[in-house]
């Protein structure tokens, strides 16, 4: 069974430790941020998505499976909650 989990960045870090999905996100401020998602535990690894600029409001990723980790460089100020699945 899948578990539903919430992480709030306001700077880069991991949004998954381990293995799990990426549902989506919510811009909750920002003011030109900018996010990349890495599959894996820092800055490095798989580029899952590439540099984005998001606007304020909700964001489906699709799911997108995480085999290592998942991990967000925030650039600029950017407020952002994940919505993540994990087994």
């Amino acid at each position: 069974m899948l578990r539903t989990t919430y992480t709030n960045l306001t700077a880069s870090g991991q949004v998954l430790a381990g293995e799990g999905w990426v549902a989506g996100m919510y811009v909750n401020s920002t003011s030109s941020g900018t996010v990349k998602l890495y599959d894996y535990l820092t800055a490095s690894g798989e580029v899952i998505f590439n540099t984005i600029t998001p606007a304020v409001g909700y964001h489906s990723l699709g799911n997108v499976h995480c085999t290592i980790g998942c991990y967000a460089e925030v650039g600029a100020t950017l407020d952002v909650t994940f919505l993540t699945l994990e087994s």
